[in-house]
């Protein structure tokens, strides 16, 4: 009998010794080795970002040369224009740093020796320091310049012609309209800003909706379509021509956008929606309805894209001769006067009509296309897809670009304005990862997309940083790096790996393993726990 009872204690015991290692040891060796690999990432932060205000610094210096205005004006001018310029409350938020002092005598020297508009630029500030700095220039009244608005120059200099001293009021309010609705544009920024976080509530502007998103780097093609190069031999220096008219654009955007040219030349293509013929003008009309029609055919003739870069096409069209001439016009049925039309987020196509050949002529007959003109048209096209455009304000007149392609003031509004789209981008791409992971946890988050997520938290971060100081140049670079490592992160192919593998897949797989051992362990488990409650009673009895 004793040598049963040890026999059946030796078997109890062993149950609980198989059933102590399933449970305490076993089935949590493999939920750990079953689960997946998940780096933390900074949710909390992520989480900060969307409520979190931005605030970015314009520097404005108030320079009075006009003998007229006394320190006591200069003074009230200063509050008056600060108390303009301070905003409400807001998502983005402008800070403007005043500095108003009279012109030295050197200054006021130069002011009186203008003789036109265009001298201003260069007269007291100079360099790429001075990105983001503005100076606005109080003439006098009786100023032979005899300003009736605001003129902003080339550069960074506003000259605004006073009223004299009775009505510093008025210059005030000239000087804070031109900084708010002209200059700075601080309602588009708000809405750049809140679209770029996907908030559709906001009427977007019609230059973000016509221009590409911001990116690093951007792919240009320049494409000649010949549909009939058996009659007409068209020949174009497109090289010569880039050199000449659009590296002057590409050089001063070098430093915080790479773009990419490349040319190629279509033949036996044409369009193939046929046009109306106006026979009082003898020529095919191109209406706006039209055009959707003739890049569809075209685009899928222009090559394949394999780049991450925004592509912008720019296509010279020569009508074949059952087509020629062909004008396109307006809603009103008026010619357009540059016979060319944008395409927005995709490029631009100018219409180039040559004469046709003579009844002697030998065919293919040699053409050359005026270079000058197509690139006039491709580059203010180009300026209009990244965010480029000129002020037409009706109380302020700006200097016309001419041969700079880019002037200094609008180099900073578009870096401002990419500089909120990519930080606002940035956040919501940022916060779309993190409630993707959050809500699928099986997804593997691996290292190198935690160090991503994390440099364009800090990316962000800086930028915000560097807004609020002032620095310009280095907030838009720092936005540009949280643009391009949340992007990395979001599309990261490893964050698929196991989005088709989930829980209770996991569990359909391993159940018809652990189950025919696991019901043994039970029963026996369950024997031992009754045998030791029986020798407990045993004892106490």
């Amino acid at each position: 009998m004793p040598n049963k009872q040890e026999e059946r204690a030796t078997q109890m015991y062993a149950a609980l010794g198989i059933g102590f290692v399933c449970i305490v040891i076993g089935i949590p060796l493999w939920w750990k080795t079953t689960e997946v690999y998940r780096v933390s990432l900074p949710y909390a932060e992520i989480s900060d970002l969307s409520v979190t205000k931005f605030k970015y610094t314009v520097d404005v210096d108030i320079i009075n040369a006009d003998e007229s205005l006394t320190e006591n004006h200069i003074t009230q001018l200063s509050r008056l224009v600060s108390d303009k310029l301070e905003s409400g409350e807001a998502d983005v938020i402008p800070y403007y740093r005043l500095n108003v002092r009279d012109a030295t005598e050197k200054e006021r020297a130069k002011v009186k020796s203008m003789s036109s508009k265009s001298d201003i630029d260069g007269l007291l500030l100079s360099g790429e320091e001075d990105i983001n700095r503005y100076q606005v220039v109080i003439i006098p009244k009786l100023s032979p310049l005899s300003l009736r608005k605001p003129f902003l120059s080339l550069g960074r200099t506003i000259l605004v012609q006073s009223a004299g001293s009775t009505d510093v009021s008025s210059l005030a309010n000239t000087v804070s309209t031109v900084f708010k609705d002209s200059l700075i544009k601080e309602e588009s920024l708000n809405k750049v800003f809140h679209a770029s976080k996907g908030d559709r509530s906001l009427k977007p502007e019609k230059s973000s909706m016509r221009s590409v998103r911001s990116n690093p780097g951007y792919d240009v093609t320049f494409t000649l379509v010949n549909p009939q190069p058996d009659i007409l031999d068209v020949q174009w220096d497109i090289e010569q021509a880039v050199k000449i008219y659009l590296d002057p654009f590409l050089q001063q955007l070098e430093k915080y956008a790479k773009v990419n040219v490349k040319s190629q030349v279509l033949y036996f293509t044409g369009f193939l929606k046929r046009m109306k013929r106006d026979n009082k003008k003898e020529a095919f009309l191109y209406t706006d309805q039209d055009l959707p029609h003739v890049i569809n055919p075209l685009e899928a003739k222009l090559g394949s894209h394999t780049s991450n870069n925004p592509a912008l096409n720019f296509l010279v069209y020569v009508p074949s001769r059952d087509q020629h001439p062909i004008y396109i016009v307006d809603s009103k049925g008026v010619e357009i006067e540059s016979n060319s039309f944008l395409s927005p987020q995709w490029g631009g196509i100018y219409i180039q009509n040559v004469p046709g050949p003579s009844e002697n002529d030998t065919l293919p007959v040699p053409v050359e296309l005026d270079m000058r003109r197509v690139m006039e048209v491709f580059v203010s096209q180009l300026r209009l897809l990244l965010n480029f455009h000129s002020l037409k304000h009706g109380d302020i007149d700006v200097a016309e670009v001419r041969s700079q392609v880019i002037s200094k003031w609008e180099l900073d509004g578009w870096m401002r304005s990419r500089c909120l789209e990519n930080v606002g981008t940035s956040i919501a791409t940022l916060q779309s990862l993190s409630q993707l992971l959050e809500e699928i946890s099986n997804i593997v988050i691996q290292d190198d997309i935690g160090q991503q997520v994390q440099d364009a938290v800090n990316s962000i971060r800086e930028s915000q940083r560097h807004l609020v100081e002032g620095r310009l140049e280095k907030a838009f670079l720092e936005s540009r790096n949280a643009i391009v490592c949340s992007e990395k992160a979001f599309f990261d192919p490893s964050l698929l790996a196991l989005l088709y593998f989930p829980e209770d897949q996991k569990f359909a797989i391993y159940i018809p393993l652990f189950l025919p051992i696991s019901l043994p362990v039970l029963a026996s488990l369950w024997k031992a726990f009754k045998w030791m409650r029986e020798s407990t009673k045993q004892k106490s009895d």
